[in-house]
């Protein structure tokens, strides 16, 4: 009997402190560190602009071997050629721990360079391969230094700040060349800053917040929301169970000694 009663004490008490319990473990857990078990649109989309950047590059650079004039091209090709074969076997390794399924050629437009570049030869092709390469990175290195800024997934974050580095290093190898028509190229699209927003909204004729608003507004978006309890609530979670944890003894001891 005596062991009976205090089997239905201990899971009433055990009923009233798992919500205090919960409580205490998630103010206890630490920070969110990202989710490496999946990826969003945006982290497939970073590796498949890098996959399809690689691939086209590759091909590309089996061309300069016997298609380009100048030894600078060609070898600023294997250079290309060496790294995006690395480059690749890294994002194909990531889209299988995170099951993104990845293309298996260049997109639209890389094809179309590809052809482009299958009929020259010469000088026209050393000036046409550098152009196109160093077109194709500037669009590869926005979106990767994107994902390195922007993921949550630490493993896209790792291969992403890898593909930085790789692609800075194509953009500096193509241009060493001197072949890069730097008139060609589009102009950065680059965030704007806190007065070019002030200055946009009073062009509007809205009301121009101040700097202090503007900073605040956006430190309030970007920063994200923790809804673990207060150190207080945690603190009277503590008590609480204390007090119960207390309460349950001296029940076990009135019950064991009126036996």
């Amino acid at each position: 009997m005596i062991a009976r009663i205090l089997v239905l004490l201990a899971a009433a008490v055990l009923a009233m402190m798992s919500p205090i319990m919960a409580a205490v473990a998630h103010a206890a857990a630490p920070g969110d560190q990202g989710d490496n078990s999946s990826a969003s649109q945006s982290d497939q989309d970073v590796l498949t602009m890098v996959m399809q950047s690689a691939m086209w590059e590759i091909q590309a650079g089996g061309m300069a071997r016997n298609q380009a004039q100048a030894a600078v091209v060609r070898t600023a090709a294997a250079t290309l050629v060496a790294d995006d074969t690395a480059l690749n076997q890294q994002a194909a390794q990531l889209a299988g721990r995170l099951g993104v399924q990845l293309p298996g050629q260049p997109d639209a437009d890389q094809q179309g360079w590809l052809s482009q570049l299958h009929d020259e030869a010469g000088a026209t092709f050393d000036h046409d391969y550098v152009n196109l390469a160093r077109q194709g990175n500037g669009k590869v290195f926005t979106a990767v230094a994107a994902a390195r800024a922007g993921t949550k997934n630490d493993l896209i974050k790792q291969f992403a700040q890898s593909a930085v580095g790789t692609v800075m290093k194509h953009m500096t190898v193509l241009e060493d060349t001197r072949l890069v028509d730097s008139a060609s190229l589009p102009d950065p699209a680059l965030p704007q800053t806190t007065d070019q927003a002030q200055a946009g909204a009073a062009g509007q004729g809205g009301a121009t917040p101040t700097t202090a608003q503007v900073t605040q507004q956006a430190n309030s978006t970007a920063q994200p929301t923790d809804d673990r309890p207060s150190p207080a609530v945690v603190l009277v979670g503590v008590l609480l169970i204390g007090a119960l944890a207390w309460g349950t003894v001296m029940i076990i001891r009135r019950v064991v000694n009126s036996a």
